[in-house]
């Protein structure tokens, strides 16, 4: 998967688990959080009668924007009924000019595909069924016939465009995420069982190529056969049409962007599920003693991020302050970061093995320095020292250093060294952190357990490539 920029990712995760509480206004922000959905009529919105409405996409903006449509900046003015992979594929190339298409229907704006393709900042992509079913007849009287050779020279050509098509939008767009959804059955209602067996192997054959080809290039790749099956009567109600009902484009869209989500947060058996419907936790989920607290929200998602623990009594002790030791073992588990040597500290080596190893990741991943051999484990961590740490990893992960066009509004922490402020003003201006009044940040104060889960819930990004 490829990563989302830490303003994106800001973004993303406070419009998907806090809407309520710390919605991002497009007015308060310098980019919006930008959607493209290409693909055929399943992106455009054919519904199960023909007409065009809300697809797949349309709901999918929607649960990306929370409780703020202004928030995400969506067009799906790109997909179009009938497209095959090869249409897609030519509109790239030639650069195409269409109307936005957002949620309130056509505008009067028009873009071209390769802006469009730059601007993204996560791209779905819903295309291939028209490429292969072309190959499918069914005669008046309802018997199916299947092109073999043809079959399978449209599997062949449809991984061959995907392969395109990926490499079109990352030579445009190296950073964008890119989600594919899959195809699935959309002939349930045939009662000859010899018939669904040759479809179902058809589409199971078609996923698998599709599977192989978004994995090879980094995308994340959304299996709705299943889904689609298992209620096939809801999702496809019109015996006579293939496209979805409002039903069904609306699981898909949760599916998706689930997928999405453990794509960047990792795989927690589903339990994203909920937070799609009910996206602030109820107090008290996971320990006893966050009822009420204002950090309940972050606790439970870092706890089930599998980053954070609390104690053997149950509780989480959120207003404790965080120690260095547990603050660079907390961010070398969530962010996956290895060790090739021990550290070179020498005042770790009472710690468990595992501790020693993720203060050793850490160290070599840049974000703590040698410090003459000491590390002071025991020691609170502070504000500045957080800041600086959390900034490292955010270099380390974007490859270019943060340089802000002007300090935070901070009279506290002129004293600090410029790596010291440029890391304060990162976080201020992602708004991940607050200063304590108007101009006073206090960076040599402790942070809490509590201040560390929220921190780490609003920044967090997938640490593989």
């Amino acid at each position: 998967m490829k990563k989302l920029t830490v303003f994106a990712a800001l973004i993303l995760m406070v419009q998907l688990f806090l809407p309520f509480s710390l919605n991002v206004k497009a007015e308060e922000t310098d980019e919006l959080f930008n959607y493209l959905a290409l693909g055929d009529s399943l992106a455009a919105g054919m519904d199960e009668n023909g007409g065009i409405g809300y697809g797949y996409a349309d709901y999918l903006a929607l649960l990306l924007a929370g409780d703020d449509e202004e928030a995400v900046e969506f067009n799906k003015g790109f997909a179009y009924p009938g497209y095959t992979t090869e249409d897609v594929l030519k509109d790239i190339q030639a650069d195409v000019t269409k109307p936005v298409t957002e949620l309130t229907g056509v505008t009067k704006n028009t873009t071209t595909i390769k802006q469009a393709i730059k601007d993204a900042d996560f791209i779905t992509l819903s295309v291939g069924a028209n490429d292969v079913l072309k190959n499918v007849k069914q005669s008046e009287t309802g018997q199916f016939t299947f092109d073999l050779a043809g079959v399978t020279k449209s599997i062949q050509d449809v991984a061959l465009n995907y392969e395109k098509i990926f490499a079109a939008i990352y030579e445009l767009n190296p950073e964008v995420d890119v989600v594919v959804m899959g195809l699935y059955n959309p002939f349930p209602y045939i009662q000859d069982a010899s018939v669904q067996t040759q479809l179902n192997t058809l589409v199971s054959t078609m996923n698998k190529a599709l599977l192989t080809v978004v994995e090879k290039n980094d995308g994340i790749y959304s299996n709705v056969a299943e889904l689609i099956a298992g209620n096939f009567t809801t999702y496809l109600p019109n015996p006579q049409d293939i496209h979805l009902a409002a039903a069904g484009y609306s699981a898909v869209a949760e599916m998706m962007l689930n997928d999405f989500i453990i794509a960047i947060l990792g795989d927690y058996e589903g339990e994203y599920d909920d937070l799609i419907e009910t996206p602030a936790i109820e107090a008290g989920d996971y320990f006893t003693d966050i009822a009420g607290h204002w950090g309940n929200e972050y606790i439970n998602l870092a706890y089930m991020g599998g980053f954070m623990n609390g104690f053997e009594n149950g509780t989480f002790k959120p207003n404790a302050n965080v120690t260095r030791v547990e603050v660079l073992s907390v961010i070398a588990r969530a962010f996956e970061l290895t060790a090739t040597k021990p550290a070179p500290f020498k005042d770790i080596k009472d710690y468990p093995l595992q501790t020693q190893n993720e203060i050793a990741a850490a160290y070599e991943a840049g974000l703590v320095k040698e410090n003459g051999g000491s590390f002071n484990p025991k020691d609170n961590i502070t504000r500045a020292q957080f800041a600086l740490i959390l900034t490292r990893l955010s270099n380390s992960l974007e490859g270019e250093v943060y340089v802000p066009t002007a300090k935070a509004p901070f009279t506290d922490i002129a004293k600090y060294d410029e790596e010291t402020q440029n890391a304060i003003t990162l976080l201020y201006d992602l708004q991940l952190v607050q200063g304590q009044t108007a101009d006073k940040f206090n960076p040599a104060g402790s942070m809490t357990r509590a201040q560390l889960a929220k921190i780490l819930v609003l920044a967090f990004l997938n640490g593989e490539e």
